[in-house]
């Protein structure tokens, strides 16, 4: 973080001159470690061993918030009788289908003991919450059972329990490699920094991500801060030090094969999803705010296709192209050297020397008929024809490449989203150079080409690119910082894309306030349902706002941070049940008797009254 988040880092550094204590954990020792009051290494891969531990730890001295764990977490609620844990299955969890060798989908014995999901075709069923904390579990459905006093052998406590109870000192020793005193020295540091009056977090690497068992690590240390009260309150959480300015937005408006904008998953080529009925059926969770699906995905098909999109024609769903099979970046490339793939675009991508099997990707590339790539030089990707560890003859390589030239980040405009989903937009300081262009230029004229060639066409297939709303030019001239007018010739208005996927009313072109407002009837259009509200009247752009008080806890016109410009999710944790805060020095939002509502530092995670 030191090295590569010096910015984030330099808070780090004033909480410790503030007395706080800073735990590094890693395989190597680095700048990080260097400014830690603490450095603890460890082999590669072995994180869930170290974090298991200390869950162990926790629930062995019973040292978990029970206030906290009993009311915001499902500890108490009772898995069926059906569950089978690893620890007493050979390491292999129930619902384990040896003759496919996956788990069965739904995991029906993993369910809540009581808990009857169902479909239901009335639209009035919609939750009216408007928390993101009160998703779908135990804590929006009566039937569930729960065991309050947590003596049921089958709450999910004391599974927890059984389960981590083979992460032991010795075995972080043995795994890991640090010594037993080393391990217990950073647990009772962590645990003892949590509670009521204090509170502490977990800061990771994209790394840990990368692993095989990525998803596992960071739910150990979700399932860690959860028993000692540290999500929802100011000073905890589990936060992903992202690889580079905006990867969360890659991920909110994804580049991500499986997801539509706003995390809605991506129809698949199957029987379910054919129309927009059966994907809604199949898709919507009735529990919690997701039973808004239908708002989201038809908003956005308005955005996308505009009057086009109709009641009569699912608003143009069967426009949206359906996955077919894993299409990530492994497959795809393993595809790829097949001959399977014929053309790729790579944008900020180095897959010949930066990505899994670089091997396998520059045969990969080789295979292609064509190839575009657009970035700052000339890197491994561009050049794998003629030159690498494999000693190329490029009379053997078919592939056409074109190397497209592109602006910097000081030479465009938009907005870039951190780790903590902060929009912060910036302005275009000056021109690129020479033919360099942005990659919302490359996209937009990209895009303008298709529908042009798609109006020739008679092909019902063609009719989602026909009817595509993509008009982003600018009204006037574009002009920079130093009062010029910018040379750049069919350059969109980034804000124009920012204002819709903001969302407006389609009747009057006024803009969402949030998405609250959003409607499943076309009588509104958003291209991304959690951005509703970063630009809520038609010259307030929220992701350029920067009034911020040095003294405040929170600035909320400091950018805009999705949803609903809430800086924490989940913040009702930051008081016991009855709205008070678990103590006045990390107070964020409480229960006001005389306003009979909801105040705080932040945007509550709930209706406010």
């Amino acid at each position: 973080m030191a090295e590569a988040h010096p910015v984030g880092f330099r808070f780090v550094m004033k909480a410790r001159e503030r007395g706080a204590k800073v735990i590094h954990v890693d395989p190597h020792f680095s700048r990080t470690s260097a400014c830690a009051t603490s450095f603890v290494p460890i082999r590669t891969g072995t994180d869930i061993v170290f974090l298991g531990a200390i869950i162990n730890l926790v629930l062995q001295q019973e040292r978990w918030f029970k206030e906290y764990v009993l009311h915001y977490t499902n500890a108490t609620t009772i898995i069926n009788d059906a569950y089978v844990d690893a620890a007493d299955n050979d390491g292999i969890f129930s619902g384990f289908d040896a003759a496919s060798g996956s788990y069965d989908m739904p995991l029906a014995s993993w369910h809540y003991e009581g808990d009857q999901p169902s479909k239901s075709n009335n639209p009035d069923d919609a939750k009216t919450t408007e928390s993101w904390s009160q998703t779908s579990g135990a804590g929006a459905d009566s039937h569930v059972r729960r065991d309050p006093t947590l003596q049921h052998p089958n709450c999910v406590l004391n599974i927890l329990r059984r389960h981590f109870a083979r992460y032991t000192s010795r075995l972080v020793a043995d795994t890991c490699g640090c010594t037993e005193d080393e391990f217990l020295q950073v647990a009772e540091d962590f645990i003892s920094n949590s509670g009521r009056e204090r509170t502490g977090a977990i800061v990771y690497a994209v790394g840990w991500t990368q692993h095989s068992t990525g998803v596992q690590i960071i739910r150990a240390a979700a399932i860690l801060q959860l028993l000692l009260g540290n999500t929802g309150r100011p000073g905890g959480g589990v936060m992903a030090m992202r690889g580079h300015a905006s990867i969360q937005g890659s991920t909110d408006i994804p580049t991500l094969y499986n997801l539509l904008p706003g995390y809605i998953q991506q129809p698949t080529a199957s029987e379910a999803h054919n129309t927009l009925a059966g994907y809604l059926e199949n898709e919507k969770i009735e529990k919690g705010y997701w039973a808004n699906l239908p708002k989201f995905v038809v908003s956005l098909l308005k955005a996308w296709f505009g009057d086009a999109a109709q009641p009569e024609n699912g608003f143009g769903f069967d426009w949206l192209p359906r996955i077919t099979g894993d299409h990530s970046q492994l497959v795809t490339f393993s595809d790829m050297a097949r001959g399977k793939v014929k053309g790729l675009f790579l944008m900020g991508q180095n897959p010949a020397a930066g990505a899994p099997n670089a091997r396998l990707n520059r045969a990969a590339l080789k295979r292609l008929d064509w190839l575009v790539v657009r970035d700052f030089f000339l890197l491994e990707s561009t050049t794998f024809w003629k030159e690498g560890p494999d000693n190329p003859n490029p009379a053997e390589i078919g592939t056409e490449i074109f190397f497209l030239p592109a602006a910097a980040g000081a030479e465009k405009p938009g907005t870039l989203t951190n780790t903590q989903r902060l929009l912060q937009w910036h302005d275009k300081a000056v021109d690129p150079p020479g033919d360099c262009r942005s990659d919302l230029w490359f996209v937009w004229q990209l895009g303008k080409r298709i529908k042009k060639l798609a109006e020739q066409s008679t092909f019902a297939r063609d009719a989602g690119l026909r009817s595509l709303t993509w008009d982003y030019g600018y009204e006037e001239a574009e002009i920079l910082p130093d009062g010029k007018e910018s040379r750049i010739e069919g350059e969109p208005d980034a804000r124009k894309v920012l204002k819709e996927i903001n969302g407006y009313h389609v009747g009057d072109g006024r803009q969402l306030q949030g998405f609250e407002e959003l409607r499943d009837d076309g009588s509104t259009a958003c291209g991304c349902w959690i951005y509703c509200g970063v630009y809520p009247e038609e010259h307030r752009n929220r992701a350029a706002e920067r009034r911020a008080e040095p003294d405040r806890l929170v600035n909320p016109e400091w950018g805009f941070a999705w949803p609903a410009n809430r800086r924490m999710m989940y913040n009702r944790a930051s008081a016991d049940p009855d709205g008070v805060p678990w103590s006045d020095r990390k107070k964020y939002v409480w229960w006001d008797s005389e306003q009979q509502k909801w105040v705080g530092y932040d945007t509550p995670d709930f209706p406010v009254e």
